[in-house]
């Protein structure tokens, strides 16, 4: 899909949405929940890797709206219905001025925000909380830990692995690396989402550099800094991880929670629940969460 697909798509977008126009003139599409019955409490959602907001709807976007929580979800650039080449982002620079951004739009229309990440958007929820820690007053962390179980991706062919040295080595703004993995892919019939990805999409988002990335994908890893934060986190914070993961082990999750440095810090393991399929009667526990801390 092509950038201009993409804005015709937006133009012709019908259902309840906003549209940010960045520092550097492209526009950022927000998708919303909306509830007649606001706690005055919003969330913000980030989704994870080849996807886009859309999906979030059905999977906790209205469950949170039912519950009383407006609900925000961000295409990244390069995503969905945002502006952007598909695949790729120009900067580590550009990509915290896009979530600062999106954090301070959507903290202008709510009193207290609670950031959202699931997989991939864990990462862009906690750098966005690392760049807006004055808009930000909780983080929920789904589906994310420091490794990744074994034996989850598929090898590389030979073609795929030169493409990878290509993206990372000449042209790293390219998307030459397709992403795959054995089981557990969503998608695939959806046209806004994205299996290629540039070397530099990987270094704008996990923080490092090109070489370190492919080291961490070989190792089944991630250590990206964002997972880090200098110092300690004063909000609440939420880790939740479905007991079917394919990609990350609940006992992955866990260290990543105990690991972090919070003053308030749960865990909760969702039943019957995969890497990116949850139940709807699964999110009890974090609306519980947010009606106690909120």
């Amino acid at each position: 899909m092509d950038r201009a697909d993409v804005v015709t798509l937006r133009n012709g977008f019908t259902g309840p949405h906003e549209l940010l126009r960045t520092s550097d003139g492209a526009v950022l599409f927000l998708r919303r929940w909306d509830t007649p019955r606001a706690h005055g409490v919003s969330v913000l959602i980030f989704h994870g890797i080849t996807a886009h907001s859309g999906p979030y709807g059905s999977i906790l976007g209205q469950a949170l709206a039912d519950g009383g929580y407006p609900v925000y979800g961000l295409d990244l650039r390069g995503h969905g219905l945002s502006d952007g080449v598909r695949g790729d982002y120009p900067s580590a620079e550009r990509y915290a001025a896009d979530l600062s951004e999106a954090v301070e739009f959507v903290k202008a229309r709510s009193p207290k925000l609670v950031l959202l990440g699931h997989s991939l958007g864990v990462l862009s929820a906690l750098r966005a909380q690392q760049v807006r820690p004055e808009d930000t007053d909780g983080l929920i962390l789904l589906s994310a830990g420091k490794r990744i179980r074994t034996g989850v991706r598929d090898r590389p062919t030979a073609g795929q692995a030169l493409e990878a040295i290509i993206g990372i080595g000449i042209l790293r703004g390219t998307p030459l690396i397709t992403y795959t993995r054995r089981e557990g892919m969503v998608g695939l019939d959806d046209p806004l989402f994205n299996f290629r990805y540039s070397a530099r999409f990987y270094t704008a988002t996990f923080g490092v550099g090109a070489l370190q990335v492919a080291r961490m994908f070989r190792q089944g890893t991630v250590d990206s800094p964002y997972l880090r934060p200098s110092g300690r986190v004063r909000i609440p914070v939420l880790f939740g991880v479905g007991d079917q993961d394919e990609y990350f082990p609940v006992e992955s999750v866990r260290q990543f929670c105990d690991e972090f440095g919070a003053d308030e810090k749960e865990f909760f393991v969702i039943p019957r629940a995969k890497h990116a399929v949850f139940p709807p009667d699964g999110w009890a526990p974090l609306l519980a969460w947010l009606g106690e801390k909120f």
